[in-house]
């Protein structure tokens, strides 16, 4: 929602809000349905689509998020949810299709770059057995779902890179919404989300990832009006300029190729899942808003850049070649400059075998990257980084 008199502010809050909702989302998974579910809802999903409401009025909907996006350091890793970015706050948001509601989330959050008292809710639903969803980031519930009719347990604490995070959970609910009824309110920005258990992304590391195993994307979910609605209204928030093209259209999970430098990768230290703060992470994969002609590097880690950049994609060559295309061949590969607000970094990228690589931020003035200088005179220094499957 950049605009030109203020576009650098709104970027920094985009962002900031962009961690927050990460932090909101670590535990989403867990809440997918409830034993207790009754109805159509417990029942075995026929095919789509399932929603025939807009979430909000089409008059309030600025932009809405790609599925599987990159936007480190907030979102270094593909988010397994979209979003809806509205012109306002305070906008009303409603359910799309006739759903159950199983549980709700209360989500405080406190720290030094977090306004006092900030607070929100995350909404899940049945769609029917095999199918739910959330809303994330709802600044206010229904009165259907107030305190008074239901119990906020289950409270737990968690740090991230932002904030310190409260959650406490209402759960085992079975609360029948219609299509069209309201939900709750948003303040300007909600996260959606979909997990289809029919569905198995894959991964190279599935280990290290939950909830994203069967999420999907809920923007193909609306009738084929509505749906095309939806998908005019893609744009990366930070690049507002950028007309997304290419497929896949809403954008995928599935972004690790085997074998090639494309994908997920983590610090040699990592040997947890991950956990909510992906900053030893990093992400090379096609550009989702534009996957057939652009990469990009989203890069958690401050010491190889710690932002996301976007390059031209190229098909051959060493200088910003497709990352399926990058093999243990231990040759040197360049990448950059980013063709957005990064133009004074590239980077240098070896891979050492199927599951390893090695990656190093090089600092230059504009127009002096040294992928513009010959592939002999790249060597990888001592700023590299190991990077494991």
């Amino acid at each position: 929602m950049e605009d030109s008199s203020n576009g650098g502010a709104r970027t920094r809050a985009s962002r900031l809000v962009a961690g927050l909702l990460l932090a909101a989302a670590i535990l989403l998974g867990a809440c997918g349905g409830s034993d207790s579910i009754t109805g159509p809802q417990a029942e075995s999903c026929g095919p789509g689509p399932y929603f025939t409401v807009l979430p909000a009025a089409a008059s309030e909907l600025s932009y809405v998020a790609i599925f599987g996006g990159v936007d480190a350091p907030g979102h270094t890793l593909p988010t397994d949810h979209g979003g809806l970015f509205f012109t306002h706050g305070d906008v009303t948001l409603v359910a799309p299709g006739d759903i159950a509601v199983t549980s709700l989330r209360r989500v405080r959050y406190t720290g030094p770059d977090v306004p006092p008292g900030q607070e929100d809710y995350a909404v899940f639903f049945q769609v029917c057995r095999e199918v739910s969803g959330w809303f994330g980031h709802v600044a206010s519930l229904s009165s259907r779902f107030s305190p008074a009719t239901v119990d906020y347990g289950d409270c737990r604490t968690y740090s991230v890179i932002w904030a310190m995070i409260e959650t406490c959970e209402a759960s085992d609910l079975d609360i029948k919404v219609s299509a069209g009824e309201d939900l709750g309110t948003s303040a300007g920005v909600t996260d959606v989300g979909m997990r289809d258990e029919r569905v198995t992304n894959f991964h190279v590391s599935p280990w290290r990832f939950g909830g994203p195993d069967h999420a999907v994307c809920m923007w193909e979910q609306w009738d084929a009006v509505n749906r095309e609605f939806l998908f005019s209204k893609l744009r990366d928030g930070v690049r507002p300029q950028v007309v997304p093209e290419g497929e896949p259209r809403c954008g995928t999970m599935e972004v690790d190729v085997a074998g090639t430098a494309q994908g997920v990768w983590a610090e040699t230290g990592v040997t947890e899942p991950v956990a909510g703060a992906d900053n030893r992470y990093i992400a090379l994969v096609n550009y989702p808003y534009r996957p057939q002609a652009e990469l990009a590097l989203s890069i958690g880690q401050e010491s190889l850049g710690g932002h996301i950049s976007i390059v031209t994609r190229q098909t051959s060559g060493r200088v910003n070649l497709a990352f399926d295309k990058v093999t243990p061949d231990g040759l040197i590969y360049c990448y950059g400059p980013d063709i957005g607000p990064w133009a004074s970094g590239s980077w240098f990228l070896s891979q050492t075998s199927a599951t390893e690589l090695r990656i190093e931020h090089i600092d230059h003035g504009p127009g002096e990257s040294p992928c513009n200088d010959g592939p002999d005179t790249w060597s990888l220094g001592g700023g590299a980084i190991t990077m494991v499957r």
